[in-house]
């Protein structure tokens, strides 16, 4: 008896679960990409309007909000030092005074809103080795040429981390004033709420003794 042929029928993936499954990019930068492709977080973070840069509107709710959401922390410094290790670049554009003086925009010569084919050319910046410095017996004027020719100088901290740990703080700062004058509030209510009371004891007080006044006429 003749057999029959047998054919393997390959289920093919649907085309989000091929875009989810892009080892060429990297983890952050999907999420960064997503991110804004989510139209619920414009109003906090968007595109720029040439679509060539990203730009975080408000950094005090992008913090509370989107990084938790997104990243699993809420650490806006954290956030702009990953940034810098995929090489994008805080720039000042001629659209920040649209978005507010606070705004912060980044910028990747192949992150754009069109060009998702060019996110896998985004990848984290290899460390520089750590060059030795030499002994104070080889002269001191060896090491000043190391440290000024771009070698790797210890506690060397970029602006944007700096900018991003100071805009950090200022979260931070706001949210114990906003927390702190909300425990004011509510102290000003409850002693509100005392003053109230005491006044309404003092009013009872004052008509049982004027009753019982009344009551020692009539029996007098």
């Amino acid at each position: 008896m003749k057999r029959e042929p047998t054919y393997q029928i390959h289920s093919v993936p649907p085309l989000k679960e091929q875009e989810d499954t892009m080892p060429a990019i990297s983890d952050f930068v999907k999420k960064l990409y997503k991110m804004l492709e989510d139209h619920t977080f414009s109003h906090v973070v968007s595109w720029g309007p040439q679509g060539d840069c990203f730009v975080v509107k408000d950094t005090n709710e992008f913090t509370k909000s989107i990084l938790p959401r997104m990243f699993k922390h809420s650490n806006f410094a954290s956030f702009v030092r990953q940034l810098n290790k995929y090489e994008f670049h805080k720039v000042k554009t001629s659209d920040d005074a649209q978005f507010g003086e606070h705004s912060w925009t980044f910028r990747h010569p192949d992150f754009h809103a069109d060009r998702r084919d060019a996110l896998e050319n985004i990848k984290r910046k290899v460390p520089a080795a750590r060059k030795s410095f030499p002994s104070s017996s080889n002269g001191g004027h060896n090491g000043d040429k190391g440290a000024s020719s771009g070698g790797y100088v210890p506690g060397e901290t970029s602006t944007t981390e700096l900018a991003a740990v100071q805009s950090y703080i200022g979260v931070l700062q706001n949210s114990y004033q906003s927390l702190a004058e909300e425990q004011i509030r509510v102290l000003e209510r409850q002693y509100g709420d005392v003053l109230v009371e005491m006044d309404n004891f003092q009013k009872e007080m004052a008509q049982q003794d004027a009753l019982m006044q009344g009551w020692i006429q009539y029996l007098l």
